[in-house]
C-alpha cells in the first residue's frame, strides 16, 4: 500500500488506529514500526510519529522491555472511561438540546448510523464487529457533536476508540446495543430531555457492565497487559 508522502504520518496513524480498534491489532500485541513500514511501504519515521500519536489516545503503551504495545485494559480503567465518557456524554447531550440541536438534520444522520449498525450487528464476523462498532462510534459522536464543542468531541473519540477496543478482543453480548440507541432516538424524537438523558444513561451502563464482562473473561484467558 502506497501513500502521499505530504500525509504519511496522518495516514500511518489511521491505519494502525483502525486496526487496533478494529480488532485486527489485539490488546498486549507489540508493533515494530521497521515491520510495519516495510507492509506499508513508507520509512519508519511516520509509523513511530503514528504510535507517539496512538499512545496519547491512550491505544497503545511504551513498555521499557517491549517498545510499544497494544494497550489492554483493566477493570479500574474500564471504570474511569465510562465515568468519563458518561459525564461528557450526559453533558453534551443536554447542552444540544438547550441550544435546540438535537434537530431533523441529527436525527436523520443518528437513524442513517442506527440502520447501518443494526445491519451489521447481525453478523457474526470480526469485519461484521469492527464495522458495527464504527456505525456505534458514528452514533455516538454525532450526539455529542451536537453540543458544539470540538474540545469536547475530540476527548470523546479517544474516549470511544479505547472502550471498543475491548468488545473487539473477545465479542460479548452487543446486539441489545442497537436498541438501546433506538430508544435514544424515540427520545430525540419525542423532545423530552429528561426521557433522553433517561435512555442514554440506561445503555451507557449496560455499557460498562457488558465491558467489564469482557474483561474478566479476557484476564482468565490471558495475562494481560493492565495498565
Amino acid at each position: 500500500m502506497s501513500m502521499i508522502k505530504t500525509t504519511l504520518a496522518e495516514q500511518a496513524y489511521q491505519e494502525l488506529r483502525s486496526r487496533i480498534v478494529g480488532g485486527r491489532l489485539a490488546g498486549g500485541q507489540r508493533l515494530l514500526p521497521n515491520e510495519l513500514a516495510a507492509e506499508l511501504g513508507i520509512s519508519p519515521t511516520p509509523v513511530k510519529e503514528a504510535c507517539l500519536r496512538l499512545e496519547a489516545d491512550g491505544l497503545l503503551v511504551n513498555s521499557s522491555r517491549r517498545g510499544m504495545v497494544v494497550r489492554s485494559f483493566n477493570e479500574e480503567a474500564v471504570e474511569e472511561l465510562y465515568a468519563a465518557r458518561t459525564l461528557l456524554e450526559k453533558g453534551a447531550v443536554e447542552a444540544a438540546f438547550d441550544a435546540g440541536r438535537l434537530d431533523e438534520a441529527l436525527r436523520v444522520k443518528l437513524q442513517d448510523s442506527l440502520e447501518n449498525h443494526r445491519r451489521f450487528a447481525k453478523g457474526s464476523s470480526l469485519d461484521d464487529l469492527a464495522k458495527a462498532l464504527s456505525h456505534d462510534r458514528a452514533f455516538h459522536s454525532s450526539l455529542v457533536g451536537a453540543a458544539g464543542i470540538p474540545m469536547i468531541s475530540e476527548v470523546h473519540s479517544r474516549i470511544v476508540g479505547q472502550t471498543h477496543t475491548v468488545f473487539v478482543s473477545i465479542p460479548g453480548d452487543y446486539s441489545r446495543s442497537v436498541e438501546e440507541h433506538q430508544d435514544i432516538l424515540d427520545a430525540i424524537v419525542a423532545g423530552k430531555k429528561s426521557q433522553i438523558l433517561a435512555a442514554l444513561q440506561r445503555h451507557l451502563e449496560r455499557s460498562r457492565q457488558n465491558t467489564l464482562r469482557q474483561v474478566k473473561v479476557l484476564a482468565r484467558a490471558i495475562e494481560p497487559n493492565l495498565v
